[in-house]
């Protein structure tokens, strides 16, 4: 079973790049079928549009799909697999926790595909997910016994599985971030070829609306194992701060996008701050996301393999 398991990983890691090749693949398509030929005639100049402008190839966004779909068959396929090879949940150390983490990446940007219709945001979600896979295979494969506070596969498995969850919807919706920031925000569209900023930041606040609850409840679910491991609920543990960070990276973003009031705009603060500062310029609450998004790359892999720590079960 652990070869079987083996399989399976190395099937998803090339559908995975094979599908972020042709996502690219994709997009580069609305470039070229917006280009316009001119010709001169006797009758004056013609000019030939060889498509509509920035509407990509729709088949080879099928075809995408299609991948983006055969990458999770074995990823999903994978997980019961492993899990029988070990005799507990396959989120144990640090190849585990990466291929769950693409798992997520793969199905939450798939449901947003179906839910959204904006296809062309698998142009950065499926290269992080082949680039978490990618990971995968710098770390041990082995199948290794459980440490003695792992030693609660219920948990193990609702915490850790909430939590890479919360990790990959929050990914998508930084993906969506990145294009509406690259886009330039509402009312501006840089590259045609792109998904328009207003479609890039619903998909973004439609995520980050699911991502924060998931990250309430896995944190949650994490104190409560805390508790039964290690007698506390809270210990500022390396890992515990940064899933707060994380959370409260998200905060700020609801908290931003609400409204132009702000802490600032409290009374105490109005007597201690100008105003031309405090009504100055603010930076777009999308960039809250992406700042959610470093803080889980920090968490998973600084904390995970530099930082010492009661969580430190990276497996290297």
């Amino acid at each position: 079973m652990a070869d079987f398991s083996i399989y399976l990983f190395w099937t998803a890691l090339i559908t995975a790049i094979i599908a972020s090749g042709l996502y690219a693949i994709y997009v580069a398509s609305a470039i070229v079928g917006s280009r316009r030929m001119a010709a001169e005639t006797g009758h004056g100049t013609v000019t030939v549009s060889s498509g509509p402008p920035g509407r990509p190839n729709a088949g080879i966004g099928r075809i995408a799909t299609a991948f983006a779909v055969l990458t999770a068959i074995p990823l999903v396929a994978w997980i019961p697999v492993r899990w029988a090879a070990a005799g507990h949940p396959p989120l144990s150390n640090m190849y585990e926790f990466t291929i769950a983490f693409a798992v997520g990446i793969v199905l939450a940007y798939l449901a947003f595909e179906v839910q959204t219709a904006q296809r062309r945001i698998g142009l950065l979600a499926l290269p992080l997910a082949a680039a978490m896979l990618g990971a995968a295979t710098l770390f041990p494969s082995g199948i290794d016994p459980l440490e003695p506070a792992l030693q609660n596969p219920t948990l193990m498995a609702v915490h850790v599985s909430v939590m890479m969850l919360a990790y990959a919807v929050v990914t998508v919706a930084f993906c969506g971030a990145v294009v509406y920031l690259i886009q330039g925000g509402e009312g501006r569209r840089r590259f045609k070829s792109l998904p328009t900023p207003e479609a890039a930041g619903d998909l973004a606040h439609k995520a980050a609306i699911i991502g924060t609850p998931l990250m309430v409840l896995g944190i949650s679910l994490g104190a409560w194992w805390a508790n039964s491991a290690w007698g506390r609920y809270w210990g500022w543990d390396p890992k515990e701060t940064s899933a707060l960070v994380i959370f409260l990276a998200l905060a700020a973003y609801f908290h931003a996008r609400s409204g132009t009031g702000s802490v600032a705009g409290a009374p105490g603060i109005r007597t201690i701050i100008p105003e031309r500062i405090r009504r100055g310029w603010r930076p777009d609450p999308m960039w809250w996301i992406v700042v959610a998004f470093a803080a889980i790359l920090f968490s998973y892999f600084v904390v995970n393999l530099w930082i010492d720590g009661l969580h430190s079960y990276a497996g290297v």
